[in-house]
């Protein structure tokens, strides 16, 4: 089926696997107009049915109206500023799109209260109304006191209340792609999504700069980025596996990753891509993002230190360090390594119940015949 592009209009199909093994898929439309008041809202039907050509209608109508000018001490003033900013346009780009979307809701729930209103029982109540999601509420608070010290720092504000509120609790996500399930992905796969793993599991790099990766990048031996988050320089070595599968891999396009026409994916479209992948492999619930979190763990399984994990994954050495105390598993295997080193690093000799060292039966043998007999 050909599929027509509307103007602000996104489609979506989302597919699930039955249990009896038949896969079930919906299409959804959406109207993706950022800055519109209606950006993000779902659109009733599809194209060829009457209320879905309505809604669209209106919800340009209402973006194309002349917005209302904000009241200069508004809330709503204060994220027009900000986002008109040096530095808000310094931001990574997904960055800048994360931030403008929760500003954009921020904007929407507090655009007509004075600066002044934003005390810290109304950041609170902002919080807890979100507790049902609260990942997202804590992404938003982090959004309005990033927000906040911006106004505190440029005197448009006194105080910054949403400072030293308390995220809600949430579970770090612990996915982390074993053995078994690489095998099963890799097997049935398609070709771009096998070589993407690949990427994923030997860079530990974000999808992000996966996905802008191009050969230039790659010398044969080595990946070189920069990162678009940071900003910082790394250099990854390719692994054996990863080498041989880039250097086997055709020369499509720029980027080293491409859809079946030869472009660079989007982001909605690998993710739609890659989510397809791990349902035919039966791995429901593995993200490609666990990938970069999978590949610091092996490093480090590997025997890989803290800086050295760094240097591949491009954190700093703090929450390099954060993420593997969360997720090197202390198994019995890791214990059987650490006495095996410490059984290496006191090889030659023996310690005593009461903690002695003593030289092993064999060096002192050796030093006996070495000495000379004892003159009588």
């Amino acid at each position: 089926m050909v599929h027509v592009e509307i103007k602000y209009v996104k489609r979506q199909v989302r597919t699930r696997k039955r249990r009896d093994g038949s896969t079930w898929e919906r299409v959804y439309w959406y109207y993706r107009r950022p800055g519109a008041p209606d950006h993000g809202k779902p659109l009733p039907g599809d194209p060829s049915r009457p209320e879905f050509l309505t809604t669209l209608r209106e919800f340009n109508q209402r973006a194309e109206a002349a917005p209302a000018i904000a009241d200069p001490a508004s809330f709503a003033a204060l994220v027009d500023r900000y986002t008109a900013s040096p530095e808000f346009a310094g931001l990574a780009d997904r960055t800048r799109k994360d931030y403008g979307t929760h500003l954009g809701m921020l904007r929407s729930w507090l655009g007509d209260l004075p600066t002044a209103g934003i005390t810290r029982s109304v950041v609170y109540e902002i919080r807890d109304q979100m507790a049902a999601t609260p990942r997202k509420a804590n992404f938003v608070l982090a959004v309005l006191r990033l927000l906040l010290s911006w106004a505190v720092d440029r005197g448009m504000m006194d105080v910054n209340h949403a400072k030293g509120v308390k995220q809600l609790k949430t579970r770090p996500r612990q996915h982390v792609w074993g053995d078994d399930a690489e095998a099963r992905f890799l097997t049935v796969a398609p070709e771009q999504m096998r070589l993407a793993f690949l990427l994923g599991i030997y860079t530990a790099q974000r999808q992000g700069d996966i996905l802008r990766m191009t050969w230039n990048q790659y010398d044969g031996e080595t990946i070189q980025l920069r990162q678009s988050k940071t900003g910082r320089p790394v250099r990854v070595p390719c692994h054996r596996v990863l080498k041989q599968a880039l250097d086997a891999a055709p020369r499509r396009a720029v980027t080293i990753l491409v859809t079946d026409t030869g472009r660079a994916f989007k982001e909605d479209h690998f993710r739609h891509e890659w989510r397809a992948a791990t349902l035919a492999a039966g791995l429901d619930g593995l993200q490609f993002r666990d990938l970069r979190r999978t590949a610091m763990v092996r490093l480090a399984e590997a025997g890989a230190s803290h800086f050295e994990v760094a240097a591949v994954s491009g954190h700093d050495i703090d929450t390099t360090q954060r993420i593997l105390d969360v997720y090197v598993p202390r198994n019995e295997e890791m214990a059987h390594a650490a006495i095996f080193k410490l059984e290496r690093h006191d090889r030659g000799g023996t310690r005593t119940q009461s903690g002695k060292q003593v030289r092993s039966d064999v060096e002192n043998t050796g030093q006996a015949k070495n000495q000379s007999p004892r003159k009588p």
